[in-house]
């Protein structure tokens, strides 16, 4: 880029601050609007007198120094004023830590600026110097924009993020020209004639920003003093890195060059490895809250991360349990754990591990004095050297704390808690925390035991619900039995009689064998429906029950008429539906079952002509479950043939009257293929 095209960069960045202080002085009220013109004001003359001493070449070298050093201090105290409102009460703001940093910086800055002035002249390792400085600045402006960032309430970020951008861009580019000055000063003349269009992008997210919200409310959080603290170490880490690469390249030689590619890249790798490691992080929180907080905990952040690690849940997360462990050993940086669950005699077993697979763990004997003081009071055990736990605890250096979890006045479990990744000083607050999210821990834990208790007892009662159902069919088999055991005793001698009784008891040997079978889990769920003939299922119930001495009629089409659904299920469904009328009916009297398909629909009707039911009978008490009319009845068949047409989506409907009789009406749904 030509002088010229610097000359005019820096114009062009010169009229926008203008515009935007204008702007600014005219509309805007507040604090904030006001030093956001200061500092657009300072830009303005910046550029201006940057563009006059590029284009004349008078006193440049000055001006660009002492340019730079007034409008970065202005854009800090910027920072400064707004973040201001998060200080009250605060000594050790990490804010107001970094802000003192770059106030010395300035002035150091500023005391070579005046050494200029007064003719020392720049040499070259002043001038290393000067650029080092502004890297500081520069990096601490991003640290200060980072925090205004996370310190502002929430309700602002909606315009802050805007004037964060912008802040950004100005200290970045900084960053970048004056990082890349001293490791290559060949680029330095391109990025610095280019910062006057690039400052110039910048205005109109500030002036948006001011627009929107004219008052930003702050607050300080931890998470800001750790990111702040994390930030300024990488600043740190990149000015040792720079100095390091430039004393290489002053002093290597030919050889400086190589040498400082391969330490920036080895200083990355190992600035990585550092910022992921677990115990370094661990490290700087415990430094933080022990020196800039009254308090270790932000207890509202902990108590939503301790929620949101329990009630998560799908693959990879892990159980309950597990979750449970994690929970609580993130809040003291535990890496791992155990928990102990107590057993029906008193034991605490080990039931679930996080992070803790090399380590033995023995149960913990109910009795021990320790234990006991662990219930009654809820104390937290330290594990060195405890009495009374076994020695793979008590003797590992690993085994940090026992952390009760108690639940209704009672000690239900214990979650063993790996030592600290960096060394750790509990006091009462740690304590404090750890037995209450030990309690909700225990009642996470209650809860999920109440859930399989109450699951188990759901499988009880489904199971105590299909042998009732079984017991029902048995009734019926019996009567049928007692009827062939009676008639034997007057027809045992006649051929056809015999064939009849043996097809009988097999039909009732395959019955029970199939009652049988429906008592397991997986034979009593539902399977995939099939089809079948309906008519040739009303057939075998027919003759099934004429066997035993009933008088059932069948009035059917002459060609299968197919449902969807189980057959043996209809069978049972159908088959307490007929039996129910052949008890209502006199001994002999006709029991009809008329099948019928209209329009597609198929509809059977089981009709007899016995005693009837009240209408009374029908609403309150006829699919009522033991709810019964006969003297040794159980009251479940109408009920559960009700359900078995139900589930196969069809509809049943009672007619009933007192001495005339009843009529049972099944209508079975329309598949599509019948509807064609």
């Amino acid at each position: 880029m030509t002088a010229a095209e610097a000359v005019l960069s820096h114009w062009v960045a010169a009229a926008a601050f203008a515009v935007m202080a204008i702007v600014l002085v005219l509309r805007p009220r507040g604090a904030a609007p006001r030093w956001l013109a200061l500092a657009a004001i300072v830009m303005a003359i910046w550029g201006a007198v940057f563009a006059n001493a590029a284009a004349t070449g008078v006193n440049f070298a000055l001006t660009v120094s002492l340019g730079e050093t007034l409008r970065s201090g202005v854009w800090i105290l910027f920072i400064a004023m707004l973040m201001q409102t998060s200080w009250q009460g605060q000594d050790q703001n990490p804010s107001r830590v970094v802000l003192r940093v770059m106030l010395l910086i300035v002035a150091a800055q500023l005391t070579l600026d005046i050494g200029l002035i007064m003719g020392a002249g720049f040499s070259r390792v002043l001038d290393f110097m000067s650029a080092l400085f502004r890297v500081a600045v520069a990096i601490g402006g991003l640290v200060l924009t980072h925090n205004l960032y996370v310190s502002s309430a929430p309700a602002n970020r909606w315009s802050l993020n805007i004037l964060c951008i912008g802040l950004a861009g100005i200290f970045g580019y900084d960053l970048n020209l004056f990082t890349l000055s001293m490791l290559d000063a060949s680029l330095e003349d391109q990025f610095l004639d280019a910062r006057g269009f690039a400052n110039a992008l910048t205005v109109p997210l500030f002036l948006v920003a001011a627009l929107r919200n004219r008052s930003l409310a702050l607050q300080l959080s931890r998470q800001a003093a750790f990111q702040t603290f994390a930030l300024g170490a990488v600043g740190i880490y990149l000015v040792g890195m720079s100095l390091a690469a430039y004393a290489l390249g002053a002093l290597g030689g030919d050889w400086g060059r190589l040498f400082q590619i391969v330490l920036v890249f080895g200083a990355i790798l190992l600035g990585a490895v550092v910022m992921f490691s677990g115990r370094a992080r661990a490290w700087l929180r415990v430094k933080i809250n022990k020196h800039f907080f009254a308090y270790k905990y932000d207890y509202r952040e902990e108590w939503l991360r301790f929620i949101a690690t329990v009630s998560r849940s799908g693959p990879g997360f892990g159980e309950l349990p597990v979750r449970v462990i994690e929970a609580v050993a993130s809040i003291v940086d535990s890496p791992g754990g155990a928990l102990y669950v107590r057993d029906d005699d008193g034991v605490f077993q080990p039931e679930s591990r996080w992070n803790l697979r090399s380590l033995d763990l023995a149960p913990l004997a109910p009795g021990a004095e320790l234990l006991n003081d662990m219930e009654a009071n809820a104390r937290i055990i330290e594990c060195d050297g405890a009495d009374g736990l076994p020695p793979e605890i008590s003797g590992n250096p690993r085994c940090w704390l026992l952390v009760p979890l108690g639940h209704v006045e009672a000690l239900s479990a214990i979650i063993l808690l790996e030592r600290s990744r960096s060394k750790r000083e509990m006091d009462w607050e740690d304590y404090d925390i750890l037995r209450t999210v030990g309690r909700q821990a225990a009642s996470y834990i209650a809860e999920q035991n109440a859930l399989e208790s109450l699951e188990e007892s759901r499988k009880f009662e489904e199971f105590n619900r299909r042998f009732a159902f079984i017991m029902h069919d048995i009734k019926n088999l019996v009567s049928q039995l007692s009827l062939v055991a009676r008639n034997a005793e007057r027809h045992a001698d006649k051929p056809e009689f015999r064939a009849d009784m043996v097809a009988t008891l097999q039909s009732s040997v395959g019955k029970m064998n199939d009652m049988l079978a429906r008592l397991s889990q997986e034979t009593a769920k539902d399977k995939p429906s099939d089809r079948f003939d309906l008519r040739a299922l009303l057939e075998e119930i027919a003759t099934d029950k004429n066997r035993g001495g009933a008088n059932v009629r069948l009035d059917a089409e002459a060609y299968p008429l197919e449902i969807a659904g189980t057959r043996a299920k209809m069978e049972q469904g159908i088959g307490h539906l007929v039996q129910n009328a052949i008890d209502a009916s006199i001994p002999g009297a006709p029991v009809d079952l008329r099948l019928r398909n209209e329009a597609g629909a198929i509809k059977l009707i089981v009709e007899d002509r016995g005693s009837g039911m009240s209408a009374e009978f029908i609403r309150d008490g006829l699919f009522k479950p033991f709810r019964s009319t006969k003297a040794a009845g159980f009251g479940i068949g109408a009920y559960e043939s009700r359900e078995i047409i139900r589930g196969a989506g069809g509809r049943l409907d009672v007619h009933s009257a007192e001495g005339e009789g009843t009529s049972f009406i099944i209508h079975f749904p329309v598949s599509p293929a019948r509807q064609e």
